[in-house]
Protein backbone atom coordinates (compact mmCIF):
# COMPACT_ATOMS: atom_id res chain seq x y z
CA UNK A 1 0.00 0.00 0.00
CA UNK A 2 3.21 2.31 0.09
CA UNK A 3 1.84 4.00 -3.37
CA UNK A 4 -1.22 5.05 -2.39
CA UNK A 5 -1.07 5.48 0.95
CA UNK A 6 2.10 6.43 2.53
CA UNK A 7 3.64 6.47 6.08
CA UNK A 8 1.16 9.92 6.59
CA UNK A 9 -2.38 8.86 4.92
CA UNK A 10 -3.82 11.77 4.06
CA UNK A 11 -7.70 11.57 5.50
CA UNK A 12 -9.08 12.57 1.88
CA UNK A 13 -7.44 10.19 0.13
CA UNK A 14 -8.43 7.43 2.87
CA UNK A 15 -12.07 8.41 1.96
CA UNK A 16 -11.62 8.91 -1.49
CA UNK A 17 -10.47 5.17 -1.72
CA UNK A 18 -13.45 4.46 0.78
CA UNK A 19 -15.79 5.39 -2.06
CA UNK A 20 -14.08 2.87 -4.40
CA UNK A 21 -15.53 0.09 -2.36
CA UNK A 22 -19.12 1.76 -3.34
CA UNK A 23 -21.36 -1.25 -5.23
CA UNK A 24 -20.93 1.16 -8.42
CA UNK A 25 -17.62 1.09 -8.23
CA UNK A 26 -17.26 -2.78 -8.43
CA UNK A 27 -16.72 -2.54 -12.44
CA UNK A 28 -14.15 -0.49 -12.05
CA UNK A 29 -12.27 -2.90 -9.31
CA UNK A 30 -13.12 -5.50 -11.59
CA UNK A 31 -11.31 -4.06 -14.49
CA UNK A 32 -8.68 -3.49 -11.94
CA UNK A 33 -8.20 -6.94 -10.71
CA UNK A 34 -8.97 -8.58 -14.29
CA UNK A 35 -5.59 -5.86 -15.59
CA UNK A 36 -3.63 -7.33 -12.86
CA UNK A 37 -4.30 -11.33 -13.71
CA UNK A 38 -3.60 -10.42 -17.31
CA UNK A 39 -0.24 -8.79 -16.38
CA UNK A 40 0.70 -11.40 -14.37
CA UNK A 41 0.58 -14.06 -16.81
CA UNK A 42 2.06 -11.31 -19.45
CA UNK A 43 5.12 -11.45 -16.97
CA UNK A 44 5.30 -15.55 -16.57
CA UNK A 45 5.68 -15.54 -20.82
CA UNK A 46 7.91 -12.20 -20.88
CA UNK A 47 11.54 -13.24 -21.24
CA UNK A 48 13.10 -9.39 -22.39
CA UNK A 49 14.49 -8.00 -18.39
CA UNK A 50 13.30 -4.00 -19.54
CA UNK A 51 9.27 -6.11 -20.28
CA UNK A 52 9.59 -8.05 -16.96
CA UNK A 53 10.42 -4.82 -14.81
CA UNK A 54 7.53 -3.01 -16.78
CA UNK A 55 5.38 -5.46 -15.70
CA UNK A 56 6.50 -5.96 -12.20
CA UNK A 57 6.06 -2.64 -11.85
CA UNK A 58 2.16 -2.66 -13.55
CA UNK A 59 1.37 -5.49 -11.34
CA UNK A 60 2.94 -3.56 -7.90
CA UNK A 61 0.55 -0.45 -8.86
CA UNK A 62 -2.21 -2.53 -9.15
CA UNK A 63 -1.75 -4.89 -6.74
CA UNK A 64 -1.02 -1.91 -4.50
CA UNK A 65 -4.15 0.10 -5.27
CA UNK A 66 -6.23 -3.06 -4.39
CA UNK A 67 -4.97 -3.23 -1.61
CA UNK A 68 -5.05 -0.01 -0.44
CA UNK A 69 -8.77 -0.17 -0.85
CA UNK A 70 -9.64 -3.17 0.46
CA UNK A 71 -7.72 -1.78 3.81
CA UNK A 72 -9.03 1.39 3.45
CA UNK A 73 -11.35 1.40 6.22
CA UNK A 74 -9.11 -0.12 8.66
CA UNK A 75 -6.90 2.89 7.89
CA UNK A 76 -9.27 5.79 8.44
CA UNK A 77 -9.77 4.43 11.50
CA UNK A 78 -5.94 4.90 12.47
CA UNK A 79 -6.06 8.68 10.57
CA UNK A 80 -8.50 9.39 13.00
Amino acid sequence: MKIFVGAKPDRKHIQALIRCKHPDSEPMLDMFRKSLEETKLALIAADDPVRIHRLQGRAEVLSDFLEAVSKSPEILERVK
